[in-house]
């Protein structure tokens, strides 16, 4: 099977800064270089628990914010660094169904993720983020260990 040149290839990255998610960047980079194709390192920031005040609510999602524009800084240095056409978004939700949605909506070819991430403690109960999104995703989805 050839691919269609004529049509921009597209890879979605997801980036929470968990040592699995920059597994997944490496990954992301190797395949956007040998696809020719462009890469979008997306990050999700999920919603602080509305149990504590307002100013602890505001103090967790700036610093959250600033972590991962942080990381997405770095991220984009690195692709960039190899060569690669780089895009990067932070949005905000929960993190399988931002992802999800982020792919759909912008018709990605595929997704690279960690096979964990920071909610990695609760994947025994209530089943893995990796997996909700294989299950959702409207791409080929790519799992990095």
């Amino acid at each position: 099977m050839t691919e269609d040149k004529s049509k921009n290839y597209k890879i979605a990255v997801g980036l929470d800064g968990s040592d699995s998610s920059w597994k997944a960047l490496e990954e992301a980079v190797n395949q956007a270089k040998s696809k020719e194709a462009e890469l979008h390192i997306v990050s999700i920031q999920e919603s602080v628990d509305a149990s504590y005040s307002a100013s602890e609510v505001l103090a967790a999602d700036k610093t959250s914010r600033e972590k991962l524009e942080r990381a997405q800084i770095k991220a984009r240095e690195l692709a960039e660094g190899a060569g690669v056409n780089t895009f990067t978004e932070i949005t905000t939700g929960s993190s399988t169904a931002a992802m999800v949605e982020f792919v759909k909506k912008n018709s990605m070819d595929m997704l690279v993720i960690g096979d964990t991430g920071h909610s990695s403690i609760w994947g025994a109960l209530l089943g893995t983020n990796a997996e909700k999104i294989v299950r959702n995703a409207r791409c080929s989805v790519l799992i990095v260990r």
